[in-house]
């Protein structure tokens, strides 16, 4: 085993617990995937594994060095200024302090001349260790990857600002690092966010010929099903594992909750009838002195059943409800005439009727989520900017916006800018709400009831998700635009939004690379690099075009061109 986890525990320093009594292995060489509602410590668990916090009891043990990629590394920009920063990321130890050495001697290298001289030898004697830890190899590999993304070698990539390039590029280049890395075993947490269909496609493909351990976070159906071998299954009071993968994940977790129903009702008979048969042997202990003995014995028999407790009782099936209330936005819900923005997309005329459901397809970096900003700036836009705006609404519209990256409004009254990470959960949404009571039952029907006291800043990436959600609830909006609205959710919340958003009365358009999430829309929008805009209402047709590599729209027969050529 190259991962053994035995009766792991911790608990956050307010006393919440994060992972409670967890044992598992995961085999060497084989991919094992951790899924579970948010917020029940999938996150907590890989950062005990790398060692990145304290157990407060068990122990997980690594054979090999691991490689630890976070959900979104290379997004807050602290520690991966450039690309060059970024691919290091996925290096050996030895590798990234070397890199990180040779870093700063070539910056001290361009001192004064004797300086310089002192340095270049230096410096010299630090490329003969970098050669001999194989990084002339790695560089040559990173040249590969930075033309694969960026059509550029690594010399001229690798000091570009990582901030300048989209969501999914920063994910595929920090992927292919740790897929390429020497380390043996990689601990990734949700490797499938921000990529596009043809990066989703390629991960596939890159799990599947592994050699490496590899323990991933991954709430992706298609690629639980095609790219894992097991799946752990964290819940909010018990783990297990499932020897196969998502195909067969949802009839396992029903058999293992109807066992676990018998279980549960077997033990709660035997509980009666150790009580009833207690207080039996009481009635005759009163009549008989004799039989004061045996009612003392069974009085302890149903004292240490009960002490030992009921077996674990199944988990709900669903761990959120929603309550979306649409309404019709009018036969037009909006409009797009001559529509394009400089260096992305040229002009394209889109006009969406109500209760559409239109997909937006495309590689990353093509404007997807520039289309529903500059749709959302329009929807909130007045007088002259309104009436100068390409983009038009129909009157009856209300236009809702989630957004890829979770950010969550606080209204000003609440904190300043800087600190309103900080404001405890129950005082945000209750602001949108009204009143605290109507905000502890949304949080309650969102799986949050626990987190009334919790910031922002405390909540993993689906709980913000969730939160988003909420939100979103209380604009009762008849037009809603989704930027990757399941990218953090977990399973069971992902499919309650599917059939929340299936029976609305809305129009959607909406970014996703979810395949199965897909099915539920009937128009699609797609992009490709060269700023063209096309429209199909072939499901198989647009999912075909956009898993693919820079494709253009213009060889493919069935699109109907929506750019102004």
């Amino acid at each position: 085993m190259s991962i053994d986890v035995s009766e792991l525990s911790f608990e956050y320093p307010d006393g919440t617990p994060g992972v409670q009594e967890l044992s598992f292995k995961a085999r060497a060489g084989e991919v094992t995937a951790v899924v579970g509602p948010n917020g029940v410590g999938k996150t907590t668990l890989l950062e005990l594994i790398v060692g990145a916090l304290r157990p407060s009891q068990g122990v997980a043990n690594v054979v090999g060095e691991v490689a630890y990629m976070r959900q979104n590394p290379g997004f807050d920009g602290s520690e991966t200024p450039t690309v060059g920063d970024a691919l290091a990321l996925g290096l050996s130890q030895d590798l990234r302090r070397q890199s990180a050495v040779l870093r700063d001697l070539y910056a001290a290298s361009a001192g004064a001349e004797q300086e310089a001289m002192d340095a270049a030898m230096v410096l010299g004697e630090a490329l003969d260790v970098w050669a001999a830890l194989g990084g002339y190899e790695i560089e040559a590999k990173f040249d590969q990857i930075t033309q694969s993304v960026l059509d550029q070698g690594y010399a001229t990539a690798s000091t570009r600002r990582l901030a300048e390039l989209s969501g999914g590029e920063r994910k595929r280049l920090i992927l292919s690092s740790f897929l390429i890395s020497p380390v043996p075993v990689l601990i990734l947490d949700e490797p499938d966010n921000y990529l596009d269909l043809n990066g989703k496609a390629w991960l596939d493909a890159e799990l599947r010929q592994s050699t490496k351990t590899i323990l991933m976070v991954s709430h992706d159906r298609s690629l639980l099903t095609t790219a894992v071998d097991r799946i752990l299954v964290l819940e909010h009071n018990s783990s297990w594992m499932h020897g196969g993968t998502y195909a067969s994940l949802n009839q396992a977790r029903r058999e293992r909750a109807i066992r676990l129903a018998k279980d549960l009702d077997r033990w709660h008979e035997e509980e009666r009838r150790l009580f009833r048969y207690y207080k039996l042997m009481k009635q005759r202990a009163s009549i008989s002195p004799d039989m004061a003995s045996r009612a003392d014995a069974a009085e302890s028999r149903w004292e240490r059943f009960c002490d030992a407790g009921p077996p674990i009782a199944p988990p709900p099936e669903r761990e959120i409800t929603t309550r979306f209330v649409g309404s019709r936005s009018g036969s037009v819900a909006m409009k797009a005439t001559d529509f394009g923005v400089d260096g992305l997309f040229l002009p394209f005329d889109l006009t969406i009727w109500n209760e559409d459901r239109v997909l937006l397809l495309g590689e990353n970096g093509v404007g997807k989520s520039t289309v529903l900003r500059q749709f959302r700036k329009a929807a909130l836009a007045k007088g002259a900017e309104r009436d100068n705006s390409s983009i038009r609404f129909g009157p009856a519209a209300r236009v809702g916006y989630f957004s890829q990256d979770n950010r969550v409004s606080v209204d000003v009254s609440l904190g300043s800018e800087s600190d309103d990470a900080k404001v405890p959960l129950l005082q945000i949404v209750a602001e949108h709400f009204g009143n605290e009571s109507d905000a502890r039952k949304a949080l309650g029907r969102y799986g949050l009831g626990g987190h009334v006291r919790h910031t922002l800043e405390e909540l993993s990436g689906g709980q913000k998700a969730r939160v988003q959600l909420i939100l979103l609830e209380t604009e009762r909006p008849n037009v809603m635009l989704l930027d990757e609205p399941t990218d953090n959710l977990d399973l069971e919340s992902i499919v309650a939004i599917e059939i929340a958003l299936s029976e609305l009365e809305a129009t959607l358009v909406t970014i996703s690379h979810d395949r199965e999430f897909a099915a539920g829309y009937d128009r699609f929008v797609l992009f490709d690099r060269d700023g063209v805009v096309a429209e199909t209402d072939d499901l198989e047709l647009a999912l075909d075009v956009a898993a693919r590599s820079r494709f253009s729209l213009l060889d493919f027969k069935g699109l109907e061109i929506l750019t102004r050529l």
